[in-house]
């Protein structure tokens, strides 16, 4: 017979070296999707973190630009009436004919602040002629139609001859024969029958508004009311203004300028200028800076801002230009970016001159 063969297979197991080199395969794969992870995930945050400054600043522009366009609202139209008012020394009291006034922050990196006043009457109306003159503390007898004032309205009564007084309505009458009876608090002058009555909107809502920053938070206060300020976003660094300016009188904008503690647009001589002069400011320029809300270690060089740049080769002839310089560290620093526009006083610009 023939002889059978045999064979036998013997099953050969991993040995120690094979799982050795297989732990550090798979330890070599974990360090590399980490660091892999690591390196997305900065992406991922250092983009999350330049996001938020944009919206922060995109914000911050959105929300003066909308008040400062409606800057005058419903007080430019009563201008020539409102510049025999007398000035004082405070926007949040005066009754002249200042819509917009800058106070300069004393250097290119301090924030300047900005206060805006408007009316905010439901129904927007010239001032409304005395039908009778009123005594000190008596109602004021008004030619208007019913709807145009209510009670809780804040009114300034104009003599035009420089007696000028704010008070708050507390009745308001049906209108007969198309004059209107409007009780209202004390005042102390006498009103003849020459004068004329602005409403400046109910008392509870903003008419006078500053914009501010504080510990690197834009803030809103309702200076009218005395309110507490309002934040509105935070990581903002640096906010400058500045008027837009006729010089010639020519009745277009032509050069740009800043509320320094000297010149003819601080303060001080806005807030008594008279109504020819406050007729030169057509619009407002805004500069932002913004900060991201994370550092970035990569970030060690300093970062050099401008604003209010222009086209020319020296640039030291750009009117208003301001540039300073935020510094950087050897453990890192942070993004910025810088924003700007120019917003027209439209009411200003198509009320005034009547």
């Amino acid at each position: 017979m023939p002889r059978s063969i045999h064979v036998d297979v013997i099953g050969r197991g991993a040995t120690l070296l094979d799982v050795l080199v297989g732990l550090v395969v798979g330890l070599l794969a974990m360090v590399i999707v980490h660091q892999a992870f690591v390196a997305v995930d900065k992406v991922r945050r250092d983009a999350a973190s330049v996001a938020d400054a944009q919206s922060s600043g995109a914000f911050a522009l959105y929300a003066m630009t909308s008040q400062i366009g409606n800057a005058g609202a419903g007080t430019a139209a009563a201008a020539q009436w409102l510049d025999t008012c007398p000035a004082t020394a405070n926007i949040a009291t005066t009754l002249r004919p200042l819509d917009v006034l800058i106070t300069d922050g004393g250097a290119a990196d301090r924030s300047d602040s900005l206060v805006l006043r408007q009316a905010t009457a439901p129904i927007i109306a010239t001032p409304a002629a005395f039908a009778a003159p009123a005594a000190a503390g008596a109602s004021f007898h008004v030619e208007s139609v019913d709807g145009v004032f209510a009670v809780g309205d804040r009114v300034v009564a104009i003599s035009r001859t420089g007696a000028c007084a704010m008070a708050q309505l507390t009745a308001v009458g049906a209108a007969t024969a198309g004059v209107v009876d409007l009780a209202h608090s004390a005042i102390t002058v006498d009103m003849p029958v020459t004068s004329v009555l602005l409403n400046l909107g109910p008392a509870a809502r903003a008419s006078v508004l500053r914009y501010d920053v504080s510990a690197d938070v834009l803030r809103s206060t309702d200076l009218a009311n005395a309110d507490a300020p309002v934040p509105l976003t935070s990581n903002v660094i640096n906010v400058k203004f500045q008027y837009g300016i006729d010089s010639d009188g020519d009745g277009m904008l032509d050069t740009w300028a800043s509320a320094g503690s000297s010149g003819s647009w601080t303060p001080a001589v806005l807030l008594a200028a008279p109504r020819a002069t406050l007729e030169r400011i057509k619009a407002v320029r805004i500069g932002v800076i913004v900060r991201a809300d994370r550092i970035d270690r990569a970030l060690t060089r300093a970062y050099h801002w401008v604003l209010f740049d222009c086209e020319l080769d020296d640039k030291s002839a750009c009117p208003g230009r301001l540039e300073g310089t935020i510094a950087g560290s050897a453990s890192g620093g942070y993004s910025y970016r810088a924003f700007e526009t120019v917003v027209p006083l439209r009411n200003v610009i198509w009320n005034r001159g009547t």
